[in-house]
């Protein structure tokens, strides 16, 4: 398996090589929604004495900084390519092949993280002076991320090829995935951080999976929760990956047993 994931990340990186445009562009996104939302509540900060419940402009820098980096490190985007693949038939020489098509998307997914990484890092540099964000972290916050991020990130890819695989029944998923996309919007912390939701819309973030994947990492990274909170809080990130991977499992082995591909 080692040589097997050896071979398909140089085949991937010898196509990421050829997208270098894109994979700017991409970062650029990644950067542009959470700057813009760090611009307006620098604003109502300011305009309300400089500091928002736990909040002031410092911490609202740290914690969008802190969500762009998560939000680079969770992306994932399966449930798009993959409709395509049933689509057009492209999934049918996969399904003969011995591996199975999770591990190319693994590989890929893992290629977009690290060519975006780094421009991405130097951005959000510039964006942390500029705004003079002000970070708690301290090094059991920095170990509890990685731990959290890489949860997230799970989850994220996990719940992606969930519904992704709703294809093999409807063939088209846009709709389910646009969805998924604005519940994430709400519940996710990209609007607001968690804390700063109205009671009930941050208990519905807690109670479904979105604030796991975005909010709940860019807190512990800022160092806005104690440990203890931050140790509760992958708990349910754990809950919501073992969810994920046997709703993966069962729904994958159902849709492979009637599918047919459809022709372009």
């Amino acid at each position: 398996m080692i040589r097997t994931y050896g071979a398909l990340l140089v085949a991937q990186l010898q196509s990421a090589s050829q997208y270098r445009v894109q994979i700017i562009l991409w970062m650029l996104f990644a950067v542009v929604r959470p700057v813009i939302f760090l611009a307006a509540w620098v604003a109502v900060a300011n305009a309300q004495g400089g500091q928002i419940g736990a909040y002031d402009v410092r911490d609202f820098a740290a914690y969008y900084i802190a969500l762009s980096l998560v939000s680079c490190l969770t992306a994932s985007w399966t449930v798009y390519e993959f409709e395509y693949e049933v689509r057009f038939g492209r999934l049918s020489p996969k399904l003969l092949r011995p591996l199975h098509p999770i591990h190319y998307a693994v590989v890929e997914n893992f290629v977009a993280k690290l060519t975006q990484i780094v421009p991405l890092a130097i951005v959000l540099v510039f964006v942390s002076f500029t705004f003079e964000a002000r970070f708690r972290t301290t090094p059991a916050h920095v170990v509890l991320f990685v731990v959290s991020v890489l949860l997230g990130a799970t989850l994220s890819f996990l719940s992606g090829w969930v519904l992704a695989t709703t294809a093999f029944w409807t063939t088209r998923v846009h709709s389910i995935s646009t969805f998924w996309d604005r519940a994430g919007f709400i519940f996710a912390g990209q609007i607001a951080p968690l804390a700063l939701l109205p009671g009930p819309l941050q208990m519905i973030s807690l109670a479904l999976p979105f604030g796991y994947i975005l909010g709940v990492p860019a807190e512990i990274l800022r160092g806005g929760v104690s440990v203890p909170t931050a140790l509760l809080l992958m708990a349910g990130q754990a809950i919501w990956v073992a969810i994920f991977y046997v709703a993966f499992q069962r729904v994958w082995r159902a849709g492979v047993r009637q599918y047919s591909a459809v022709g372009a």
